[in-house]
C-alpha cells in the first residue's frame, strides 16, 4: 500500500492504524478528523509527505514515532496537543512549523530528529515535556515566540527557559547559559553530541537528572559555580561525557573543593582560571567588544554576565563601568 484515501466522515483515526505500512509514501487527513491515535503511523519509514487537517486537535503519542522519510511537518492551528513522542526518530525531518494553538508539547516529542536545525516555539505553548529535542543533533537554533507567558529564550540564549522558574529545560549545541538561570533541568542537553563546549554560570543552584548525559562531544566545561557543594545535583548528570578528553574549568581558588565535591570529580582535567578584571563577555581578553557588552546590559539586550559588567566593583552597571573599561585598556 502506497497510498491512502481517509472518508470526510472519519473523525479519528485509532491507534496503530496505519503502523508499520512501509510502503505508504503519502497521507491526506481530512479536515473531519479531531483526532491522531497513538502510534496511528508508527514506522512508516517510506512516509514523505503528510497533509494534517485544520480539525486535528490532537496528535497522541508515537503517532508518527520513526517516519523517517518525512522531511517537512506543518502542524495546523487547530491543534493543541503534541502528545509524548508524537514525532520522534522522524531522522529526516528537517522543519517544523509548529501552529499558534498548540498548548502541550510532551516528553521527547520531537527527540532524535537529527535533522531538524531549528525550531520556534510559539506564544501559545504552556506545557513543554522533559527531553523534548533530545539527541537532536543537528538542532542550532532555538527561539520562543515574544509573549509567551511560559517560557522564554532570553538573551537569543537558543534555549527554552521556564520564565518564572529561571529552569532552562532544553538547549542545543549553540545556547549560551544566561547567567539568570537557576536551574538547568532533567535531560536538558540530553544526548546533545554536537556540544563541545559549554559555561555554566555561577547562578546555577540545581542541575537535573542526565542534563547532559550522552554529550559525548564536549571537550570543555567552564564552570563559574563558586562553591558545587552547595550545587543540588541530579543523577548521572554528566553520564556519558568523557571525563579524560572533556576539560573542567573551574574559578580561581576552588580547585579543592572540586576535587572533593561528587560528579565533578569524575574529570580527570580540572583547571583554576584567573579572573580577569574587566572581561565583561568573557572571552579572556579586555578588547572594545567588552564595552559593548556592558552597553548591551544597560540597555537590557545582554546577558547579565555574571556581574563581570560591575567593573569598578561599586554593586551596580552604569556608565562607570564603561569608563572603567577604558582605564584598564588604556593602561591607567
Amino acid at each position: 500500500m502506497t497510498s491512502v484515501t481517509i472518508g470526510n466522515s472519519v473523525t479519528k483515526i485509532g491507534g496503530s492504524a496505519f503502523s508499520n505500512c512501509r510502503g505508504l509514501t503519502s497521507v491526506t487527513i481530512p479536515n473531519s478528523v479531531t483526532t491522531i491515535g497513538h502510534d496511528a503511523f508508527r514506522s512508516c519509514t517510506g512516509l514523505t509527505s503528510v497533509t494534517i487537517g485544520n480539525s486535528v486537535t490532537m496528535i497522541s503519542n508515537r503517532a508518527f514515532w520513526s517516519c523517517s522519510g518525512l522531511t517537512s511537518v506543518t502542524i495546523p492551528n487547530s491543534v493543541t496537543k503534541i502528545l509524548d513522542e508524537a514525532f520522534s526518530y522522524c531522522r529526516g525531518l528537517t522543519s517544523v512549523t509548529i501552529g499558534n494553538s498548540v498548548k502541550t508539547i510532551g516528553e521527547s516529542a520531537f527527540s532524535s530528529c537529527t535533522g531538524l536545525t531549528s525550531v520556534t516555539i510559539p506564544n501559545s505553548v504552556t506545557k513543554i515535556g522533559e527531553r523534548v529535542f533530545s539527541n537532536c543533533t543537528g538542532l542550532t537554533s532555538i527561539a520562543v515566540e515574544e509573549g509567551n507567558p511560559k517560557y522564554d529564550s532570553r538573551y537569543n540564549c537558543n534555549a527554552i527557559i521556564e520564565t518564572e522558574s529561571n529552569t532552562l529545560i532544553a538547549g542545543c549545541k549553540n545556547t549560551i547559559i544566561p547567567n539568570s538561570v537557576t536551574t538547568i533541568g532533567g535531560g536538558a542537553f540530553y544526548s546533545c553530541s554536537g556540544l563541545t563546549s559549554v559555561a555554566i554560570p555561577n547562578s546555577v543552584t540545581t542541575i537535573g537528572d542526565n542534563a547532559f548525559r550522552g554529550c559525548t562531544g564536549l571537550t570543555s566545561i567552564k564552570s563559574k559555580i563558586l562553591n558545587p557543594d552547595n550545587v543540588l545535583m541530579g543523577g548521572r548528570v554528566f553520564a556519558e561525557v568523557d571525563k579524560s578528553n572533556c576539560t573542567l574549568n573551574v574559578p580561581q581558588g576552588t580547585l579543592e573543593i572540586y576535587q572533593a565535591t561528587p560528579q565533578w570529580n569524575d574529570f580527570v582535567n580540572i583547571v583554576e582560571v584567573p579572573f580577569i578584571p574587566g572581561d565583561v563577555n568573557d572571552d579572556g581578553f579586555v578588547t572594545s567588544a567588552d564595552v559593548t557588552a556592558i552597553y548591551d546590559v544597560l540597555l537590557g539586550t545582554g546577558n547579565q554576565f555574571d556581574n563581570t559588567a560591575d567593573v569598578n566593583g561599586d554593586g551596580v552597571v552604569t556608565s562607570a563601568d564603561v569608563t572603567a573599561i577604558y582605564d584598564i585598556l588604556l593602561g591607567n
